[in-house]
């Protein structure tokens, strides 16, 4: 399938400060994730900790955050992780609460349901 980068919106919880940006998206990453220099210029505060596990199997802690992601025509208030990262990761509960999937044959994303934001 190879990458597949998606373009969208990304921005402080309120929304006053959001950011076009391309993400990679990462079906297999439970948070989209920024590094920490995008998430100061989007005033994007962390609000809690937690450890993940890379890729790589390394566990790591790493802050957590609240932020504002449009996807297609599709937005909501996401947790997010922060950590230094090459580039924006789309993760799944950001897909999934958007209703959004990657179709693996087309390398696109699509919506996966009717809109409206889900509860995970």
């Amino acid at each position: 399938m190879g990458y597949v980068r998606v373009n969208g919106l990304i921005g402080n919880p309120a929304g006053t400060i959001v950011k076009e940006t391309f993400f990679l998206a990462d079906a297999g990453a439970f948070y989209t994730t920024i590094p920490p220099k995008l998430a100061e210029e989007l005033n994007v505060k962390p609000v809690a900790k937690t450890k993940l596990t890379l890729a790589d199997k390394r566990s790591v802690e790493v802050d957590t955050a609240l932020a504002y992601i449009k996807i297609l025509e599709r937005d909501s208030v996401f947790q997010i992780a922060i950590l230094d990262v090459p580039e924006p990761l789309l993760g799944i509960t950001t897909l999934e609460g958007l209703g959004i999937k990657v179709d693996p044959n087309t390398g696109k994303v699509e919506y996966s349901r009717p809109y409206g934001v889900a509860l995970l």
